[in-house]
């Protein structure tokens, strides 16, 4: 099996740094001290890991083989440029923050009284690659749950983003719009999409927390 240690290993700490700098370059304090514990200790799991898997792949190949079978298929069979390691690695170190309630449909959602703040998931994000443009919604639309608000455009693909209320547009980000690269550099934070004004808060129980997504991805890349 081909077992690019070193590539995965600059691998992650392009990821690590890119994830790190983007999202969290603002925090100081308390905050900035929790996130460099939780990144730590993050790092620290997946060097135990990748060691392992190392160390396994090289004197027990054929258990290493049926580890690389036994992953979810996102993992096992990643991008040409990858290996299976690698994506093992950017899984380790997702970001989904406990704060925000989730979507299937990676988005994320942030509850502020009776406004519905929205954006990409990371998952999502890494899923489009480099984004090139972003066309979002008017202020002054109204939408049904479920409705599609706006169109995502990568080098890869292209791509919707819905809403999980129903309810009226009252704001949206025209530094997205502007800058469609925000969405890569930073979709928790300056790359939020829209802002929605719902009044039916029931339909917010459908949404999941971050541990449900986790599993939800989890789940969706065995399947």
């Amino acid at each position: 099996m081909d077992f690019p240690l070193w590539k995965d290993i600059d691998i992650l700490i392009s990821v690590f740094n890119t994830t790190f700098v983007c999202n969290y370059r603002k925090n100081l304090s308390v905050n900035f001290i929790k996130t460099i514990c939780q990144y730590a200790i993050r790092s620290a799991i997946t060097l135990v890991l990748a060691v392992t898997l190392f160390v396994t792949n090289l004197f027990w190949p054929a258990a290493s083989q049926a580890i690389a079978q036994a992953l979810p298929a996102q993992i096992n069979q990643p991008q040409s440029n990858q290996s299976w390691l690698t994506g093992i690695l950017q899984l380790a170190l997702l970001n989904i923050p406990s704060q925000l309630k989730y979507t299937k449909d990676h988005e994320w959602v942030l509850v502020e009284g009776n406004i519905a703040k929205i954006g990409i998931t990371e998952y999502a994000e890494r899923q489009f690659g480099e984004t090139v443009f972003a066309e979002l919604p008017k202020v002054g639309q109204v939408f049904d749950q479920g409705d599609e608000l706006g169109t995502i455009e990568s080098v890869k693909a292209v791509g919707q983003f819905y809403t999980p209320v129903k309810g009226e547009v009252v704001e949206v980000n025209q530094a997205v719009a502007d800058e469609p690269e925000l969405l890569n550099e930073d979709p928790y934070g300056d790359g939020w999409l829209v802002k929605i004004r719902f009044s039916d808060s029931s339909e917010l129980n459908a949404l999941l927390s971050s541990q449900q997504y986790s599993d939800y991805i989890k789940e969706s890349s065995e399947a």
